[in-house]
């Protein structure tokens, strides 16, 4: 599997405004990987996260549900291409991650 994510040159906006008032929308990938266009007033990190993960070939993600993490999992589970696989603790977590790597 190719780790390499690309250089940060290609991921750069074409202008210095994040979000443009005019339309509202800004291209947040270029290059190799087609171009995305994401409205900025439903933008979130979490669905961010978890498409990127999805764009880097990643399937399957250990987690920990917990109180400050349960948007991000949202998110995680909301996105079609990522299987949450849900752990009672961290301990455990990191064996099953380990054994899946294996």
């Amino acid at each position: 599997m190719d780790t390499k994510i690309g250089s940060l040159d290609n991921c750069k906006p074409a202008s210095n405004d994040v979000c443009s008032p005019a339309n509202g929308t800004v291209s947040t990938i270029q290059g190799s990987v087609s171009p995305a266009v994401v409205n900025c007033s439903k933008a979130t990190l979490g669905g961010h996260l978890a498409k990127r993960l999805v764009q880097i070939g990643v399937n399957d993600v250990f987690s920990v549900p917990g109180d400050f993490n349960l948007t991000l999992l949202d998110h995680l589970i909301a996105e079609p291409g990522l299987k949450l696989i849900g752990c009672c603790n961290e301990l455990n977590a990191g064996y099953v991650a380990d054994g899946y790597a294996r």
